[in-house]
């Protein structure tokens, strides 16, 4: 702690970053709380404070912290924008619209800002507003994967399906390894009936992230479709062995019952399998 004194506040911010990097999220805050005892004007601390607060899920605190940042900076876009994002995860949706605005006022190239602002507008099924926003986003920066698949999302809700494989196969080429990318082509191919080609999307999900639970359980909903129930199960139980606490898992695995059973002994096995996960999800 004695060489921590000595340090000056560029140097104490860099020993805080060091650490919010690695998740040392006391240490950071403490390095954070310092250097605003010696500059309570010191705009970055604020907005790295708030971010770590929001990492832990600290909401109040987070809002204090940007809050602060806007009032000694009012025209610093970030602050807008991060304010907004907190807003938006505690769905005050018409206050984050706001912020993001506000940023993309100060800052008319802010990408981020533009990206957020179509992400509140999604969940808000204002479509063509969100479609807006996402295609100023890839204005501003072409290779901006998160809009592209937003895009593909939105248009396979609007059952606009060739445009959607477009925008998820455009996040493919410019991030070859992006599990979401896959995940969503499977889906649109699931719904389109194709779906050995949807199976090979989500095998690939899984591929490059093995316990990415939405993948498994799409295969496991797709396999259950196909009838090939010991397949279903195997992909559920999979996500029960990554997440033991998924209930929706373990109630999609524990109400799979064949149609018309091959066998006699069938029957017992779902039967009995049925009452032994009724007894593990009430335990």
């Amino acid at each position: 702690m004695s060489e921590k004194k000595n340090l000056n506040i560029e140097e104490t911010f860099a020993l805080a970053l060091q650490n919010h990097k690695k998740k040392n999220f006391k240490i950071a805050e403490k390095l954070y709380d310092e250097i605003l005892k010696k500059n309570s004007n010191n705009i970055n601390a604020y907005n790295n404070l708030g971010i770590l607060y929001s990492q832990l899920g600290e909401y109040k605190k987070t809002i204090n912290c940007y809050q602060k940042a806007i009032q000694i900076q009012p025209n610093n876009a970030a602050a807008h924008n991060n304010l907004g994002f907190v807003l938006n995860q505690l769905d005050e949706h018409q206050k984050s619209i706001n912020c993001f605005e506000k940023a993309i006022q100060i800052e008319p190239n802010y990408a981020d800002a533009y990206y957020n602002l179509g992400n509140v507008n999604k969940v808000l099924r204002k479509y063509q507003k969100a479609i807006n926003c996402f295609e100023k986003t890839i204005a501003i920066n072409p290779n901006y994967v998160g809009a592209y698949n937003n895009l593909g999302v939105i248009f396979n809700q609007l059952g606009e399906y060739k445009k959607s494989i477009n925008y998820f196969e455009k996040a493919i080429q410019i991030q070859p390894n992006n599990a979401t990318s896959y995940n969503n082509l499977g889906n649109i191919l699931k719904e389109l009936g194709e779906h050995q080609k949807a199976i090979n999307f989500y095998d690939r999900a899984i591929q490059i992230n093995p316990n990415y639970i939405d993948a498994h359980n799409n295969l496991g909903n797709t396999f259950k479709e196909l009838g090939e129930h010991q397949k279903a199960i195997n992909y559920y139980e999979k996500i029960i062995q990554i997440d033991p606490n998924n209930l929706t898992s373990h109630w999609l695995s524990m109400n799979i019952f064949p149609i018309i059973y091959k066998e006699l002994n069938e029957i017992e096995y779902f039967r009995k399998r049925f009452e032994n996960f009724i007894i593990k999800i009430i335990n």
